[in-house]
């Protein structure tokens, strides 16, 4: 009897030592131990759409200047629309005299999800409108008309399901080119080839940390040949909540064009998420010297199917 005791009391003290193990985390379950490991989104595909429980948060490639290094869930269509796009540029360097008005209605980036970390995209100038007045010569010139058609792709190397855990990292190279689908009065009428490498690093306090390099054999400010062109990019970004944050921007763009000047800009914008799947947008890019453009205001909405 004294034996089945014992045995009892053994038993008994083993079952209260391993419930005491788990409740302290020293011998976690497998159950415990599979839900650390990373989400193993491989499997799906354009005809295997990712569930919407496992769809990383919605990224755009706008307003700002600096992409994302994130690429759209596969299976799914994130469409990123332009509504407004406003420059304005006053010209009076070395005794010119002159102003001109570009107005871009209906910008329309396709970005579609075809693997876990690639995705196609085909953007869309709906339409162009230019106009320019030489006071010195008093003569105006205006041009409208379809502007020019960018199709293009993303892969992203790594870093695209890393979330927004503190120092997290991400890039992708995205290869760009430009069908001159615009009329000659509205565009250069020569195709062009630009390959970004969009980069990010999420920092504390809700800060991210983001730069970009394009390479690009471009046409020249004149029209006349192909030149090499190189922009960087250096942005910071804030979330005020989980649905709006601001950034600010810095881009360079120079070129291998001889006796032609940098373009630089100082960009401020804002976005606003209005559902999970549907953003707002805005932005006011001033520029820092006389190659660019004076003022530049866009407005637009992206929404995520």
């Amino acid at each position: 009897m004294n034996k089945t005791l014992w045995t009892a009391a053994i038993i008994v003290a083993v079952l209260l030592l391993g419930s005491k193990a788990v409740v302290l985390g020293e011998e976690p379950t497998p159950c415990t131990a599979a839900a650390t490991r990373p989400l193993d989104k491989g499997q799906y595909t354009l005809f295997n759409p990712t569930p919407p429980d496992r769809m990383r948060d919605m990224d755009m490639d706008r307003p700002d200047k600096t992409n994302t290094p994130r690429t759209i869930d596969a299976g799914h269509l994130q469409i990123e629309t332009g509504l407004f796009d406003y420059e304005y540029d006053r010209d009076r360097y070395q005794g010119a005299n002159s102003r001109t008005d570009a107005v871009n209605l209906g910008q329309f980036d396709f970005r579609l999800g075809v693997l876990n970390s690639l995705e196609l995209n085909a953007v869309v100038n709906a339409y162009d409108f230019y106009s320019t007045t030489d006071y010195v010569a008093g003569q105006s010139i205006r041009q409208n008309g379809l502007g020019d058609t960018v199709i293009g792709g993303k892969l992203n190397l790594w870093g695209d399901d890393a979330g927004d855990e503190p120092w997290a990292t991400a890039l992708a190279i995205q290869p760009q080119f430009k069908i001159p689908t615009a009329r000659e009065d509205v565009g250069n009428g020569h195709p062009e080839l630009f390959v970004i490498f969009p980069f990010s690093m999420n920092l504390a306090a809700d800060l991210q940390l983001n730069f970009q390099t394009t390479v690009s054999r471009e046409r020249s400010t004149d029209n006349t040949s192909d030149v090499t062109g190189w922009a960087n990019t250096a942005e910071i970004d804030y979330s005020f909540t989980d649905k709006f944050d601001m950034y600010l921007e810095y881009w360079l763009h120079a070129t291998t064009e001889r006796h032609q000047e940098s373009q630089q800009t100082l960009d401020v914008g804002a976005k606003y998420a209005v559902t999970d799947n549907l953003v707002l947008d805005t932005a006011l890019n001033f520029g820092l010297n006389k190659a660019s453009q004076t003022v530049e205001w866009v407005a637009g909405v992206s929404v995520r199917l």
